[in-house]
């Protein structure tokens, strides 16, 4: 006996096109939240803090 249960793409009402749209943008989160991952550390951060201080959130005079 199999007790094996999935649907088609196309029970699910998921087109080639959309499926194409799913997987292109899935690919794109990866590679965006690797990108940033990377430049969002401590030392990089600091970095940027001490280059531009004037940017801080905290020094914005209203």
């Amino acid at each position: 006996m199999q007790y094996l249960f999935g649907l088609t793409l196309s029970e699910m009402g998921i087109s080639p096109l959309l499926l194409a749209i799913i997987i292109s943008f899935s690919i794109l989160f990866i590679v965006a939240f690797g990108l940033s991952s990377k430049n969002m550390d401590s030392d990089g951060i600091m970095n940027w803090m001490m280059k531009k201080p004037e940017d801080w959130i905290g020094n914005k005079k209203s």
